[in-house]
């Protein structure tokens, strides 16, 4: 086992507690304990995308042959944001409000913490993956942020589901340009 497995195996556990959150709440819902909602549901999905690239993204860390302590605290810390994002998604009991009710009275937490995810994926690609700046990049993290800033102080439901959409697009469409292909090097548009 090298470092970079070492390290990985307490990501990946977290990393794996958020996606079971995930699919803990997504069986409750099969199983009629939650109301689903399309709004919950796009961030469900939202949430379980930003989890797959995640982890889809630490191979790059592959080759770091050293570590400092700070260094795996800021690669455990994206995790961590994501597991405490699909944490807030869901009501801790059975319940039969609508899900899309309860995200949005939860919306300041999970909001904030997917815009602290944003923030801390930049300094991740920054700092550790050794990323040159990359005006596309940059500003879809940009965006990103003033739009889950927005999201987190506005309760209109059309705004919601049109702004969750555009990210996911845009999620889907930085996946595309920048990680399509696990190790390669990051493409300019």
């Amino acid at each position: 086992m090298n470092l970079f497995e070492f390290l990985l195996v307490i990501v990946s556990i977290v990393l794996g507690l958020g996606i079971g959150e995930l699919l803990g709440g997504l069986v409750r819902i099969l199983r009629g304990d939650l109301a689903p909602g399309w709004l919950h549901s796009l961030w469900m999905l939202i949430v379980f995308q930003l989890q797959v690239q995640l982890a889809w993204g630490l191979w790059g860390l592959r080759a770091r042959e050293q570590w400092l302590y700070p260094e795996f605290l800021l690669l455990l810390l994206a995790p961590m944001l994501l597991y405490l994002t699909a944490a807030v998604l869901f009501p801790a009991a059975a319940s039969s409000e609508n899900l899309d009710v309860h995200l949005l009275r939860r919306q300041r937490p999970f909001f904030l913490l997917i815009a602290s995810y944003v923030v801390e994926t930049d300094l991740f690609g920054w700092l550790l993956l050794d990323e040159h700046w990359i005006l596309g990049a940059q500003l879809l993290r940009v965006m990103a942020f003033v739009v889950l800033s927005v999201l987190a102080i506005t309760r209109n439901r059309v705004l919601h589901f049109v702004l969750g959409f555009l990210i996911l697009t845009s999620q889907l469409w930085f996946t595309y340009m920048f990680t399509f292909v696990v190790g390669a090097a990051p493409t300019t548009p």
